[in-house]
Protein backbone atom coordinates (compact mmCIF):
# COMPACT_ATOMS: atom_id res chain seq x y z
CA UNK A 1 0.00 0.00 0.00
CA UNK A 2 0.99 3.67 -0.62
CA UNK A 3 -0.18 6.98 -1.20
CA UNK A 4 0.11 8.45 -5.15
CA UNK A 5 1.88 11.61 -4.73
CA UNK A 6 -0.30 12.63 -7.80
CA UNK A 7 -4.20 11.78 -7.05
CA UNK A 8 -3.31 11.79 -3.59
CA UNK A 9 -5.17 8.30 -3.01
CA UNK A 10 -4.35 5.13 -0.63
CA UNK A 11 -3.74 2.77 -3.34
CA UNK A 12 -5.06 -1.23 -2.81
CA UNK A 13 -2.26 -3.66 -1.93
CA UNK A 14 0.12 -5.26 -4.55
CA UNK A 15 -0.55 -2.31 -6.80
CA UNK A 16 2.63 -1.41 -8.92
CA UNK A 17 4.07 1.55 -8.34
CA UNK A 18 5.09 3.85 -10.76
CA UNK A 19 8.35 6.84 -10.42
CA UNK A 20 7.30 9.82 -12.66
CA UNK A 21 9.53 12.24 -13.55
CA UNK A 22 8.14 15.85 -12.53
CA UNK A 23 10.66 17.47 -13.43
CA UNK A 24 14.24 17.31 -15.32
CA UNK A 25 17.29 19.66 -15.33
CA UNK A 26 20.23 19.92 -17.94
CA UNK A 27 23.80 19.54 -16.71
CA UNK A 28 27.20 19.02 -17.38
CA UNK A 29 29.44 16.92 -16.24
CA UNK A 30 33.35 17.77 -16.47
CA UNK A 31 35.69 15.20 -17.62
CA UNK A 32 38.14 13.05 -15.11
CA UNK A 33 41.32 11.75 -15.48
CA UNK A 34 42.16 8.20 -14.46
CA UNK A 35 38.55 7.87 -13.19
CA UNK A 36 38.16 4.23 -14.15
CA UNK A 37 40.03 1.26 -13.70
CA UNK A 38 40.05 -1.80 -15.80
CA UNK A 39 42.34 -5.02 -15.76
CA UNK A 40 44.09 -5.82 -18.93
CA UNK A 41 45.56 -8.81 -18.38
CA UNK A 42 47.66 -8.71 -15.57
CA UNK A 43 47.71 -5.75 -14.88
CA UNK A 44 45.54 -2.65 -13.62
CA UNK A 45 44.98 0.21 -16.39
CA UNK A 46 43.70 3.53 -15.37
CA UNK A 47 41.27 5.13 -18.29
CA UNK A 48 39.61 8.80 -18.51
CA UNK A 49 36.05 9.39 -18.04
CA UNK A 50 35.27 12.08 -20.84
CA UNK A 51 32.29 13.78 -19.17
CA UNK A 52 29.25 14.91 -21.25
CA UNK A 53 26.27 16.75 -20.94
CA UNK A 54 22.83 15.36 -20.36
CA UNK A 55 19.74 15.75 -17.87
CA UNK A 56 19.14 14.17 -14.06
CA UNK A 57 16.20 14.28 -12.49
CA UNK A 58 15.14 17.26 -10.14
CA UNK A 59 11.90 15.55 -8.85
CA UNK A 60 9.90 12.55 -8.99
CA UNK A 61 6.57 11.36 -7.50
CA UNK A 62 5.68 7.91 -6.98
CA UNK A 63 2.28 7.36 -9.00
CA UNK A 64 -0.49 4.55 -9.79
CA UNK A 65 -0.22 3.15 -12.96
CA UNK A 66 -4.01 5.54 -14.15
CA UNK A 67 -1.62 8.77 -13.24
CA UNK A 68 1.17 7.76 -14.25
CA UNK A 69 -0.13 7.34 -18.14
CA UNK A 70 -2.39 10.50 -18.09
CA UNK A 71 1.06 12.46 -16.71
CA UNK A 72 3.17 10.34 -19.59
CA UNK A 73 0.37 11.19 -22.01
CA UNK A 74 0.49 15.14 -20.98
CA UNK A 75 4.16 15.17 -20.87
CA UNK A 76 4.00 13.56 -24.43
CA UNK A 77 1.33 16.66 -25.74
CA UNK A 78 3.67 19.11 -23.95
CA UNK A 79 6.91 17.69 -26.09
CA UNK A 80 4.49 17.80 -29.30
CA UNK A 81 4.18 21.37 -28.68
CA UNK A 82 7.16 22.25 -28.03
CA UNK A 83 7.20 23.36 -24.74
CA UNK A 84 9.74 21.59 -23.46
CA UNK A 85 13.45 22.43 -24.79
CA UNK A 86 15.02 19.49 -24.33
CA UNK A 87 18.75 20.89 -25.21
CA UNK A 88 21.17 19.86 -23.16
CA UNK A 89 23.35 23.31 -22.14
CA UNK A 90 26.72 22.34 -23.89
CA UNK A 91 24.33 22.10 -27.35
CA UNK A 92 21.89 25.30 -26.24
CA UNK A 93 25.07 27.54 -25.54
CA UNK A 94 26.38 26.36 -28.91
CA UNK A 95 22.94 27.40 -31.09
CA UNK A 96 22.65 30.44 -29.77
Amino acid sequence: MYRCQLCNVVQPPRTRRVNVTIESRPTEYPSRPKANRLRVGRKWKQFDDPGGAGFEIAKEAAACPTCAKAHEEKRLADEAAGIYNDLPASEESATL
